[in-house]
């Protein structure tokens, strides 16, 4: 008996250690050797950059759907940002074109031509505030200042990140002269609207240029994400979910309210149908997909335990489904998410209704497709009565690695910015302009270079959107870095640099 003990326990202590060499030897922390920009040694922000990012705000550059947007304001955007950057333009080895009509392109013509270009894209439309505006501190539009904040629609989707971008720019140009790489920076016009006929216009104007990474708006800095957790996290994100929205509807004969039939009601088929897909989510991917790199780069920064389960997936996933699962933030990252947006029927009260619809929109696991998801819809449901209109469907990006030039610089470009950070990458939940980039590229990441605590992130879209001053002086500082270390790790250069990290 203790030599069948013995022999358990043995195993068991092996065991161990290999869950302890996964968690401590395979999965390190980003090492990294590099100088952090102090803040004396940062590029200090000042009234004339202050005002211009306040006046691009003031310009309702407002899309209410594809198709339907303010085109005066954008004309205005347009014109405004031809003046105020007219410097950057009048660089012989620079050229702006103004793709359909509203849409921008620059293009810095490096003095390499051996080395691959990269891009750097953002928009400047932004969503409606209508119905908002009591709710807001200040009129959406003002760009007003409180407590070191400004407050305006489009401080944090996506301004500020085109603006910032064209600061660092004008930076960089006036101390380094012409890149030794060239750089694109593309401005769509309508990436709250779809982007069909922005940054797909863009993309196509470029045709087949081979790109070494593109980076957009996207994941963030966030703070106190997870108990436990004090380092905050920069989420720079190496996938995006696809979209998918479907119409479900179904046609009866309707009738008196004095005399209902419930099987044949169509509000009662469509509640049941919710209902189904209510109690019946989508399959987790858990450890299978871009989520598994993301939860092993935070096991990192934990403790013992948190570190020894989050290192070893494949021993304790059901356990760390259980476990997450009931965030529905982090839920989001390991399944297809499904969300009823829109119910229809009825027109008076005692009349049965013939005919009743429901809208549905799925953010799509990267390991998913629009097919297999729509499928297991219908599966779900399992009734013929429903008919079904797929009404939107954008795939989901493949993952782009993370032992890239391009994620190596932005990871290392973090660092140096923002120093106590924990570089991980993250999976954007939302859509981007981006996604019509890759043909271009593999490499394509979403990273907006700025920290937000839990309770921002409804700010987007929301009530209050604002960014902290100090927030823009950091962008501009991150995106003048980026040119800066981009254009020298190359060759020789960025087998160091890797190295580093």
């Amino acid at each position: 008996m203790n030599k069948i003990f013995t022999i358990v326990f043995f195993i068991f202590f092996l065991f161990f250690l290999l869950l302890v060499y996964r968690a401590y030897v395979i999965n390190q922390p980003c090492k990294h050797e590099i100088k952090i920009i102090e803040s004396g040694s940062k590029f200090q922000i000042n009234e004339d950059i202050l005002n211009r990012f306040k006046q691009s705000l003031k310009i309702q550059t407002v899309s209410y759907g594809q198709r339907n947007q303010n085109f005066t304001a954008l004309k205005d955007f347009i014109y405004f940002i031809q003046k105020e950057y007219k410097d950057i333009i009048a660089k012989e080895f620079v050229k702006l074109d103004i793709i359909n009509s509203f849409s921008l392109l620059y293009t810095i013509e490096g003095s390499d031509p051996t080395l691959k270009p990269y891009l750097l894209a953002a928009h400047f439309d932004v969503v409606p505030a209508d119905g908002q505006n009591d709710n807001w501190k200040f009129d959406p539009f003002s760009a007003s200042i409180d407590e070191g904040f400004i407050y305006a629609r489009g401080t944090l989707d996506d301004k500020s990140s085109m603006l910032a971008q064209l600061e660092a720019l004008r930076i960089f140009l006036k101390k380094n002269g012409q890149p030794r790489r060239t750089i694109y920076l593309a401005y769509g016009h309508d990436e709250e609207a779809s982007g069909y006929q922005g940054a797909k216009s863009i993309a196509n104007f470029l045709g087949n240029t081979s790109l070494e990474f593109v980076l957009d708006e996207g994941t963030m800095i966030v703070e106190k994400v997870l108990k436990g957790l004090d380092a905050p996290l920069a989420y720079i994100s190496s996938a995006e979910k696809g979209y998918l929205t479907v119409k479900f509807y179904v046609n009866t004969t309707g009738g008196h309210s004095s005399m209902p039939d419930p099987e044949e009601s169509p509000i009662f088929i469509v509640s049941d149908a919710i209902s189904r897909m209510k109690k019946n989510k989508h399959p987790s991917f858990l450890g299978y997909g871009p989520e598994t790199n993301l939860l092993t780069r935070i096991a990192t920064n934990l403790g013992f335990f948190q570190r020894i389960v989050l290192s070893n997936i494949w021993i304790f996933r059901p356990a760390i489904e259980f476990i997450l699962s009931k965030n529905p933030t982090i839920d989001s990252l390991f399944r297809t998410t499904t969300a009823v947006t829109i119910l229809r029927s009825g027109m008076k009260e005692n009349v049965l209704p013939s005919y009743a619809e429901f809208y549905v929109n799925h953010r799509i696991h990267s390991l998913q497709s629009c097919k297999e998801v729509l499928n297991y819809d219908l599966a779900v449901i399992n009734d013929k009565r429903i008919n079904y209109e797929i009404i939107d469907c954008s795939e989901p990006t493949k993952t782009s690695p993370i032992d890239s030039l391009g994620y190596s610089v932005i990871e290392h470009t973090a660092y140096q910015i923002f120093p106590g950070v924990s570089a991980v990458p993250g999976i954007m939940i939302a859509l981007t302009d981006s996604r019509f980039y890759t043909n271009l590229t593999d490499n394509i990441y979403r990273f907006l270079p700025i920290r937000l605590l839990n309770e921002d992130l409804k700010r987007y879209h929301g009530v209050d959107e604002r960014i902290s001053i100090k927030g823009y002086e950091d962008m501009i500082n991150f995106y003048y870095l980026l040119f800066k270390n981009t254009d020298q790790a190359n060759g020789d250069k960025f087998k160091k640099f890797k190295n580093e990290l």
